[in-house]
């Protein structure tokens, strides 16, 4: 019974918890413009890798070529789920940092 005490003190003592804290380090900030300004750049190349798709869509369509209009039509769905993740990607984590604390 002692030990059982014991072991459930020492449970209770050694509870890890973690808070994410946005003025904890020096430099967050230069971080957050880091990250913003990266994904800023993802987005251009989203941008321009779905302008190249619909190019290679439209051209492959108008040269009967059907495997490159495929392949553009691949391009461009694949940049525009890249810009949604970019976009989504804050909701994303915030979801899961509050359905991780949550876990008791």
């Amino acid at each position: 019974m002692a030990f059982a005490t014991f072991v459930n003190q020492l449970l209770a003592s050694a509870a890890v918890k973690v808070n994410p804290n946005s003025h904890g380090l020096p430099g967050l900030s230069a971080a957050e413009k880091l990250v913003d300004g990266l994904a800023a750049f993802v987005l251009l190349g989203c941008v321009a890798g779905a302008l190249l798709g619909i190019a290679q869509w439209v051209l492959g369509s108008r040269a009967n070529n059907y495997t490159q209009a495929d392949s553009g039509r691949t391009k461009v769905a694949i940049a525009a789920g890249g810009a949604f993740i970019v976009g989504a990607l804050a909701a994303i984590i915030n979801f899961f940092v509050t359905a991780g604390g949550a876990v008791k």
